[in-house]
């Protein structure tokens, strides 16, 4: 069975790369909140905050792609430079936590887009 918790994934994926993710994550739950609130009580709201909901979700996935590849870029120096052979499963566990970040962003992203259609899809919006 795979057990493992939030804040486990965070420093196994480097709270640089998966820090900056979560703010990214809980910015676009607030402005999800604030829309949902005009959406109930039938008021007008900027489609500004839709886009923000986009945009924001398309940041998170390209830094989660980003910190991957640099995470990638460090391993594979690491392992370029090291005189012994690596065990397979060792570098195997290390591309898995190299995935993380991607796999954060691209999660966020999804929701975000999610988001951002039933959003849209309400129709009770200004461009104002």
């Amino acid at each position: 069975m795979l057990a493992f918790s939030f804040s486990d994934l965070h420093i196994q994926g480097g709270m640089p790369f998966m820090l900056p993710l979560t703010l990214l994550f809980t910015v676009n739950i607030g402005i999800f909140i604030y829309v949902l609130l005009a959406v109930i009580q039938k008021k007008q709201f900027n489609t500004k905050w839709l886009e923000a909901i986009k945009q924001i979700g398309g940041l998170a996935a390209a830094w989660g792609t980003w910190s991957t590849i640099f995470g990638l870029f460090q391993a594979f120096d690491a392992i370029e430079a090291s005189p012994d052979v690596i065990p397979f499963p060792i570098i195997c566990g290390g591309l898995k936590v190299a995935s993380l970040t991607v796999l954060y962003g691209l999660a966020i992203f999804c929701l975000s887009l999610l988001t951002y259609i039933v959003l849209k899809l309400t129709g009770n919006n200004s461009n104002a």
